[in-house]
């Protein structure tokens, strides 16, 4: 479930199913709201949090402003030595973050440990890997009945440098397109506008084909299932959706004052409702026990 409320949750649906907010007589209004609360919001984003195992009210509180106006936040463990993957799994669940996805990579708690891994498995995929990431959403390839609504990242070692992260808000994305062409933000919630093959390296039993649309509600809740990679996505075949698409890869390109750019310091952590994400590449350590872990 998604953490906390956003905005948009409180949006009340016309009978056609069009959220209120996008009918012609109120997106301006919405859009001019939402966009100043964001950029207000953004400038400050840190909570600091004492003890990850046990929220205060206070802390919680400041969390849920931020993610109510940005759909997301960043928290920092006064002390981060003493957060291990336990204090990790008590502080999503005080946020409802719920049953974590059982990935592939992931251990037996749920929890991905991000760092360079050269086993078979693991340098299949980017994320453990130094390589830059490009902008997606975490689980863009999974089918509607296991979307992921919220996540955590939390940094245990950072790199010895780069590996920024980079994430903005997916409604302010949606917002921007819908501004630049209504045809683009309709032509991408259709059900066939994205498709993602089969997982051939690790065969159909794991991840057979999806399509689905990059825009979507979740009772009015929106959700946002997106990859700018260049292989193994497949685009509708549609004039709008490549216009589309080319709107919203530029969007992605000029949106740095919209963006938020944070290189993770150890006990510091991301919590979001699934907004969109990039990482910078980045350089190890090669000291034993000092590389880049993220979890």
């Amino acid at each position: 479930m998604p953490i906390f409320e956003s905005q948009i949750t409180r949006a009340a649906r016309t009978q056609s199913g069009i959220p209120a907010h996008l009918r012609e007589d109120n997106f301006s209004r919405w859009w001019d709201d939402r966009l100043a609360g964001y950029r207000g919001t953004i400038e400050d984003l840190s909570v600091e949090i004492a003890d990850p195992l046990k929220l205060s009210a206070n802390e919680r509180h400041a969390l849920a402003v931020r993610v109510r106006d940005t759909n997301m936040a960043v928290y920092r463990c006064r002390q981060p030595e003493n957060v291990d993957r336990a204090a990790m799994q008590a502080l999503t669940s005080q946020l409802g973050l719920g049953k974590p996805d059982s990935n592939l990579c992931a251990a037996d708690d749920g929890l991905s440990e991000l760092e360079v891994n050269h086993s078979s498995t693991h340098q299949r995929y980017i994320p453990y890997s130094n390589r830059p990431m490009g902008w997606h959403t975490d689980g863009y390839y999974h089918t509607p009945e296991r979307t992921i609504r919220a996540m955590a990242l939390h940094c245990v070692r950072p790199a010895m440098s780069d590996g920024t992260l980079q994430v903005i808000d997916h409604e302010i994305v949606f917002g921007l397109l819908h501004r630049c062409d209504s045809r683009y933000t309709a032509a991408l919630s259709q059900s066939d506008t994205m498709t993602i093959p089969e997982n051939e390296a690790a065969g159909p039993s794991v991840r057979a084909s999806v399509s689905g649309p990059v825009f979507s509600y979740d009772g009015d809740v929106l959700q946002m299932r997106y990859s700018a990679r260049k292989r193994n996505i497949i685009w509708k075949s549609d004039p709008v959706v490549g216009e589309a698409i080319a709107a919203l890869q530029e969007i992605l390109n000029s949106c740095a004052d919209l963006a938020v750019f944070r290189r993770l310091l150890p006990g510091e952590g991301l919590v979001c409702n699934n907004v969109l994400h990039r990482r910078d590449g980045f350089t190890d350590s090669s000291q034993s026990g000092c590389a880049r872990l993220i979890y």
